[in-house]
């Protein structure tokens, strides 16, 4: 058993590992719902993973597919898995859907790579950062959904100390550090959070500074995930963009997409302080906020 399993995750890995299946077999959509007695919209669903199909329809489908013994039993069980309730499901009545999405997906990423060009990431925010945060927000919140939103942006945190964390790979914008969230005090104490955790072995922070000039205008992250054991059919590493917007997110997959973010990470990365000199940036910001 994989640590960290989230049924987001499952559901698309079975939604892609099936259309692959599909098109291995030789056979359109249409065909291969009527092979199972259902109609080509409900497999087009499955394999968009907007639905988590009955473990019994996958079983059919694999058989189908011609796969069969130890492979057809681990997608099954995938299957099963991706029916399953995720702990975020707790925070249902403020999380909506696009970002339960993402949450979901967060949570078993293997390596997790951000820009960001206005704020803190979520996952290395402070309490007070984070309630600071939410209370600025452009769409305003009531006082005990404000705290459920901080109650979740904390229990996200929970994933850098797993028994197998993520990789955490951050290029912050120095005006992400300089913005004044909250006051010198909570500025103070999140800098300091900041020079805490790039110290931990899986995560990397690196300031992105205002000498380099025009940086990036747009806040990203790029999940890796890892590949499911054998015998799983298919075992290769998967990958994904994630754009926040105010009302919804983009989830970028074609291979196009994630090379130019992944080329555009890269470039912010080779422009950005090394870890040592982020830190003694940070050092010298909060120094200056003390003053």
């Amino acid at each position: 058993m994989l640590p960290r399993q989230s049924p987001t995750v499952r559901r698309r890995r079975l939604a892609l590992t099936l259309r692959q299946l599909r098109d291995s077999a030789g056979l359109t959509a249409g065909d291969a719902a009527r092979r199972v007695d259902h109609d080509a919209s409900w497999l087009s669903r499955i394999e968009s993973a907007e639905v988590r199909p009955h473990p019994n329809d996958v079983r059919a489908l694999l058989s189908l597919y011609g796969v069969k013994d130890d492979q057809a039993e681990a997608v099954i069980a995938v299957a099963r898995q991706a029916k399953q309730r995720g702990w975020w499901q707790r925070y249902s009545e403020i999380l909506p859907d696009w970002f339960s999405t993402y949450v979901g997906m967060e949570s078993e990423a293997s390596v997790i790579r951000t820009y960001e060009c206005q704020m803190v990431p979520g996952l290395l925010q402070t309490e007070d950062y984070a309630r600071t945060s939410f209370q600025g927000a452009p769409i305003p919140m009531r006082d005990d959904e404000l705290q459920r939103q901080v109650a979740l942006r904390l229990e996200r945190q929970s994933v850098l100390s797993s028994s197998e964390p993520p990789v955490l790979r951050v290029v912050i914008d120095e005006g992400a550090v300089r913005r004044m969230v909250g006051g010198p005090a909570v500025m103070k104490a999140q800098i300091g959070r900041l020079i805490e955790d790039s110290q931990r072995s899986n995560i990397q922070i690196l300031m992105l500074p205002y000498a380099v000039g025009a940086g990036f205008d747009g806040s990203f992250v790029i999940l890796n995930f890892p590949p499911l054991p054998a015998p799983y059919p298919d075992a290769a590493e998967d990958q994904m963009v994630y754009v926040d917007t105010l009302t919804g997110a983009l989830y970028l997959e074609r291979p196009a997409e994630i090379a130019a973010y992944s080329a555009a990470y890269e470039q912010l990365q080779a422009l950005s302080l090394g870890p040592k000199e982020t830190r003694d940036k940070l050092s010298k910001v909060a120094a200056d906020l003390a003053t």
